[in-house]
């Protein structure tokens, strides 16, 4: 695909207007820039952030929270974290599981309310740059990609980074998804242009973190290859014979009721996301975990 707008918002890592556009969904475009950064182009798009939408069922988060939250405390100092954007708590519920002491930011007030209620977990119902929690005060900053829907990453990455203490780290997950074959996108068939405003590639996020002054300290890269191709598969087994056989049996009492297959889906999505991916090829999609220092505060080599 190729063409030219003639209106085009600028990449906000090299502040560039790139004319290559590689993929088009639902009326926008996703423009891959120099950098390796493929972006929606924002022309005319608000991107003001609705926080009572979720684009993912919560399962997508919960299945994998312990992983997660172990993988972190192997690679994170223990102490206090914050969760920003910590939806129905299922992260900050494994990581106290870890030994953590947790607290979160949602902006969301019904989850916020949620969490609160259901698990006794102290969440502060606000945007993170509104967040009035003390700084300099968590050893841990924690999110689940955001970095893909923030208009300003670096502007929110150095905000987290006003809430560690010395010494502290910022632990997240990021997609991959700039700079590769367009057929990728088609087998995925769609990228969430809009609600997703950036998709990194390798040398993308290198550049970020040298403009953030952040040290990466370790990294885990999952292959999101087998998810993609597999998770099709699944998608219509799930639509096609599960749940029309969950609806058929469900009256009589011999299983449990249909929404149980949307579970199982995301579960098995979860398995070929982490667990298969995690011995995939670092080719194509990948999603990856990062901790990241910042500059200040590294042990020098």
């Amino acid at each position: 695909m190729s063409g030219i707008s003639t209106k085009a918002s600028p990449c906000f890592l090299c502040n560039e207007i790139s004319e290559k556009i590689v993929w088009r969904e639902k009326g926008l475009e996703g423009r891959l820039c120099r950098c390796g950064m493929l972006y929606t182009n924002r022309s005319g798009l608000s991107v003001q952030v609705d926080a009572t939408l979720d684009h993912h069922a919560q399962e997508f988060y919960a299945a994998p929270a312990e992983l997660k939250a172990k993988w972190m405390s192997r690679n994170c100092p223990p102490g206090r974290l914050l969760e920003v954007g910590c939806g129905e708590g299922a992260f900050l519920e494994a990581a106290r599981s870890q030994g953590y002491e947790v607290q979160g930011i949602e902006p969301n007030p019904h989850r916020a309310r949620r969490v609160r209620e259901r698990l006794g977990l102290d969440v502060e119902q606000a945007f993170l740059e509104n967040s009035r929690l003390p700084r300099s005060s968590f050893d841990v900053v924690y999110h689940c990609d955001l970095l893909a829907h923030f208009p300003e990453p670096i502007s929110d990455l150095n905000k987290m980074i006003t809430f560690l203490r010395p010494g502290g780290v910022l632990c997240f997950e990021v997609g991959i998804l700039g700079g590769m074959s367009s057929t990728w996108y088609r087998l995925i068939g769609e990228i969430g242009l809009g609600q997703h405003l950036w998709f990194f590639s390798n040398q993308a996020l290198k550049n970020m973190f040298e403009k953030s002054e952040l040290v990466v300290e370790k990294t885990q890269y999952f292959g999101l290859a087998p998810e993609v191709v597999l998770g099709k598969a699944c998608g219509v087994f799930n639509k096609r014979v599960l749940k029309p056989l969950l609806s058929l049996v469900h009256p009589l009492g011999l299983l449990p009721p249909p929404d149980v297959a949307e579970q199982l889906h995301q579960r098995t999505l979860n398995f070929l996301r982490y667990r298969v991916g995690h011995f995939a090829p670092r080719s194509g999609p990948q999603t990856l975990f990062v901790v990241a220092r910042p500059d200040k505060y590294a042990t020098p080599s």
